[in-house]
């Protein structure tokens, strides 16, 4: 499983020297055009079309119900700038929105709560973890989410919201929100989940065959746990600042909704830490799997050479060449001394299987 690296650096350079709230997208380069999707509903109504600007949903923003705009995209800065222009937002927190390495935060002003967070997909097909940046702009009745490209992870909550499931058509834009951060949070479990099932594979790989392409995968592993805690472990600040803060835009009924979020969280993290354990273990098992395979090739040259040493001393003592030894003018010399060398063979494999050295 990798976790592709997002190098934003080169891309950086473009922003040296301008001001504070230049939009520049750091992320990769995008062709297609952004998708703005607009969802307008309350208990009774529900209305759902795709816009080409901002502006166009304006006019459902001044109404009682609620207005999500979801937008696809986050690379074409004339949007960005629009919503700027119709909403207020500042432009520092604009310019976090085209930031792909921006940590998870949250800004609260008097009109809107601002949050940044990152999603997690995992590619069967490409055996990678993707990491997408998620920007939400909560006001009284609109949310606003804009996403780096066009994932899925939200198909559930229109799905909800065109079956009137649950009570999401009920609830105000604050209980909105609370459901596009939980889907979110429920995706780290998937992602947890198939990391552990990779390891418990490698843990069976290292036991069977501990090469050094065990090892480097091993390698991988540790580098992909330390990139998996970056988007997920300040995500625990943004929500116990809404717990501890009871922001009145999000309204006081999200609470016990927002503490679930923030329960399934820390369960999000404890797994993380029992993976960081696991992925620690595994150098334990290739160091102990590689020791063991060197004890059992020494346990074997020892035993070969064992049984040579007394061999080597018979063939030693014949091998000199001294006039006077009574054996060497012995008819029966040479097949009495191989019977003594095979029998002190005999003997010594029937000693090493009494003491189950063999």
């Amino acid at each position: 499983m990798k976790i592709p690296l997002l190098n934003p650096f080169k891309r950086y350079t473009q922003k040296v020297g301008q001001p504070p709230g230049t939009l520049v997208y750091l992320g990769e380069e995008r062709t297609e055009p952004a998708r703005i999707t607009l969802i307008d509903y309350d208990e009774t109504h529900l209305h759902e079309e795709e816009v080409q600007t901002i502006e166009e949903c304006l006019p459902f923003i001044d109404t009682e119900s609620v207005t999500w705009i979801q937008i696809e995209g986050i690379h074409e800065t004339s949007i960005i700038e629009e919503i700027g222009k119709c909403f207020g937002v500042n432009p520092l927190l604009l310019e976090d929105m085209m930031s792909p390495t921006q940590l998870p935060k949250i800004e609260v002003s008097e009109n809107y709560v601002f949050i940044i967070l990152k999603n997690l997909d995992y590619s069967t097909a490409s055996d990678t973890v993707s990491r997408e940046q998620i920007s939400l702009i909560i006001g009284p009745n609109f949310v606003l989410s804009l996403q780096e490209n066009r994932s899925e992870i939200f198909t559930s909550i229109r799905n909800r919201l065109r079956n009137a499931q649950g009570r999401i058509r009920r609830m105000q834009s604050g209980y909105l929100a609370y459901a596009l951060i939980d889907i979110i949070v429920d995706h780290y479990f998937i992602i947890l989940d198939e990391i552990n099932e990779r390891i418990q594979v490698l843990e069976e790989e290292i036991m069977q065959d501990p090469s050094p392409e065990v090892l480097t995968k091993v390698n991988v592993f540790r580098k992909e746990q330390l990139l998996l805690r970056r988007p997920i472990l300040p995500l625990r600040d943004v929500l116990i600042e809404i717990l501890n803060d009871e922001i009145p835009l999000l309204g006081e009924n999200t609470q016990p909704y927002f503490r679930d979020v923030y329960d399934h969280l820390i369960q999000v993290i404890q797994m993380l830490e029992m993976i960081r354990s696991a992925v620690s273990g595994l150098f334990d098992v290739y160091t102990s799997a590689v020791s063991h395979r060197m004890n059992e090739v020494m346990k074997v040259l020892t035993i070969v050479a064992t049984f040579f040493i007394p061999l080597t001393f018979i063939a030693g003592i014949y091998g000199m060449n001294f006039k006077f030894m009574p054996e060497l003018e012995s008819e029966w010399g040479y097949p009495v001394v191989l019977l003594v060398m095979f029998g002190i063979s005999i003997c010594m494999f029937v000693f090493f299987k009494f003491k189950k050295w063999l």
